[in-house]
């Protein structure tokens, strides 16, 4: 058992959790210490705080990184980041899901924004088209902009759409 999780993952879920983390790491750093080490996720006021089983906490290296959340800022259902090429990462949380309740930080899923395309449409507007893979899944989706969205709360308390 690593510091990753608190029960028993299987190697392969264990490998992918690990390689998502490694990739926050490298995409939305924080002050210090690593996301997998990472315990818990809460918003305070209009930033991301990242605690650890120590009872140390920071905030991203790059607090403007942390966009959106669902749910409760103590206990938030997901967390948006946005890397710097402004493609989005949206951490999943699930204490009953099948890796969320073995994860010590409870992430069900990591999935990954991989690009942004416009779509034609018989409207005047053209729409836009979100592609997301999820890093333990593999699973690919798309969301189609004035048609299926994401809703997330902002830092500032506003609505956020995907």
């Amino acid at each position: 058992m690593t510091a990753l999780t608190h029960g028993e993952l299987t190697d392969q879920t264990c490998q992918k959790m690990t390689l998502a983390k490694q990739y926050l790491d490298e995409h939305c750093p924080l002050d210090q210490g690593s996301h997998t080490q990472v315990t818990h996720y809460l918003v305070y006021y209009n930033h991301l705080m990242a605690f650890f089983a120590d009872g140390s906490h920071c905030g991203l290296k790059q607090p403007k990184q942390f966009v959106a959340l669902c749910g409760h800022r103590d206990d938030p259902t997901a967390i948006l980041l946005k890397k710097k090429d402004e493609l989005h990462i949206e951490l999943s949380f699930n204490r009953r899901g099948d890796t969320g309740q073995i994860d010590i930080a409870h992430i069900d899923d990591i999935q990954m924004e991989t690009q942004l395309s416009a779509v034609e449409s018989n409207k005047e507007a053209t729409q836009f088209k979100r592609l997301w893979i999820s890093f333990l899944t593999g699973i690919e989706y798309s969301i189609v902009r004035d048609g299926q969205s994401k809703t997330y709360t902002a830092k500032d308390g506003s609505e956020y759409l995907l």
